[in-house]
């Protein structure tokens, strides 16, 4: 396991289940709404990301875990999601 990829933020409480949600505790911690939904900046192209010296930052095969602080298939993220899946297609490339 490499890393955490969270191309966006923030979850909809859906069930008991949600109840004790870790995202939405360390969110209040830090003075964040855990509802509020967006697609983060400077993580969304995690995968694709180069170091200087033009070496991937994730390197092939390894595996990481995606949508750590969300739900990949919130319907407040289908705006994202297709460009999401190219994403992961070119990174397997």
């Amino acid at each position: 396991m490499h890393d955490i990829w969270n191309p966006w933020h923030g979850c909809v409480k859906c069930s008991e289940g949600c109840q004790n949600c870790y995202m939405y505790f360390l969110d209040r911690v830090h003075g964040r709404n855990g509802s509020e939904i967006y697609r983060t900046r400077a993580g969304f192209n995690y995968p694709l990301q180069k170091y200087k010296n033009g070496a991937y930052k994730i390197q092939s095969g390894e595996l990481i875990r995606v949508c750590m602080t969300s739900d990949f298939f919130l319907e407040e993220a289908d705006e994202w999601r297709d460009e999401a899946w190219d994403i992961m297609k070119n990174a397997l490339m």
